[in-house]
């Protein structure tokens, strides 16, 4: 997971120069941190999370009632923390004087000592929270990709018989198949199908623990009316109303691709990490793509045409006749 690796150690760096930093050019490296933030798509999602999360806490009122001289309090839970954190950073990037907060937190009245002090409790924490949000995103993923490889190297070809002789619940025998590699793998709920806001969720890992892992599962197999990429588009949309539904950055859709053809899904990132992801309404969704059919050889497969799906169509995707759920 390269791309999470990435960022972590540019937040690292990013950090380091705040906290380094001299008083009069303080909130200019504080404007670094925000605009790298701002155009990480998976960074601004999690801060697009955090803006619409713990309602009942409010910045300005928090530190009106929380903030004085040499003493502070956090809220209750680590995102309320986060939230209040990510507001001192936009208060700061636009111009405010973040002395007035160094006082809440420095017993010192050496202005760059105060700085220090301060950085080190609310931009380290901060920098923290976001590197343990993209850490938990790139443990699933290699979770997600293990998955793929074992089932395209190991158990494609019996999967695909039972999905022949029984398609009509062939999902099942997918997400079946999923949920149990996921329990395999040390995730302790992979149940199928909680109950949400939205209906119901294929796969919604550790819904009773504080970190739900969202991920629906879609069959594409274009011998069948109904399952063609419109079916993987309402796949998309269930992804992300459920993410909404457990308050959720990041969701994850799996696409069993039964088709003869490749499977091409978009990506918002422009350096093309694996797997594509598109940023949607303050959630990352990953699209995992896992080859279910079993394939001529490489020599006798012919020219390759892949089915290449727009982010239009996931996104703003047209009618067609749907398929199972």
């Amino acid at each position: 997971m390269r791309y999470e690796h990435d960022l972590q150690n540019k937040l690292n760096q990013k950090y380091s120069l705040i906290y380094g930093t001299q008083s009069d050019s303080y909130r200019y490296e504080i404007r670094y941190l925000r605009d790298f933030i701002q155009g990480s798509p998976a960074l601004r999602a999690i801060t697009e999370t955090l803006e619409n999360s713990n309602p009942e806490v409010n910045p300005g009122e928090w530190v009106r009632d929380k903030f004085s001289t040499r003493s502070y309090s956090w809220p209750d839970t680590e995102a309320g923390r986060a939230k209040i954190i990510w507001q001192f950073i936009n208060w700061w990037a636009d111009g405010a004087d973040p002395f007035g907060l160094a006082q809440s937190f420095s017993v010192s009245t050496h202005l760059n000592t105060m700085l220090r002090d301060m950085t080190e409790q609310t931009v380290r924490t901060f920098v923290a929270y976001l590197q343990g949000q993209l850490g938990s995103a790139s443990e699933v993923l290699y979770m997600l990709e293990r998955f793929a490889r074992r089932l395209e190297w190991f158990d494609q070809a019996e999967l695909y018989k039972k999905y022949v002789d029984d398609t009509k619940h062939g999902e099942d025998t997918y997400d079946t198949y999923l949920r149990k590699f996921l329990f395999d793998q040390g995730i302790d709920y992979p149940f199928s199908q909680p109950k949400s806001a939205s209906g119901q969720v294929d796969v919604a890992a550790g819904l009773d623990g504080d970190d739900p892992l969202v991920c629906e599962v879609k069959l594409y197999d274009t011998s069948r009316k109904g399952y063609g990429v419109p079916y993987v588009a309402k796949g998309f949309r269930q992804a992300l109303d459920y993410a909404h539904d457990y308050g959720k950055s990041v969701a994850h859709l799996v696409t069993f691709n039964l088709s003869d053809q490749g499977l091409q899904m978009p990506t918002d990132e422009a350096s093309k990490p694996w797997p594509p992801r598109v940023h949607v309404e303050g959630v990352t969704v990953y699209l995992v793509v896992v080859h279910a059919k079993p394939r001529p050889s490489a020599s006798q497969r012919g020219t390759a045409r892949p089915r290449v799906v727009t982010r239009d169509e996931l996104v703003n995707p047209h009618e067609e006749e749907a398929g199972e759920d």
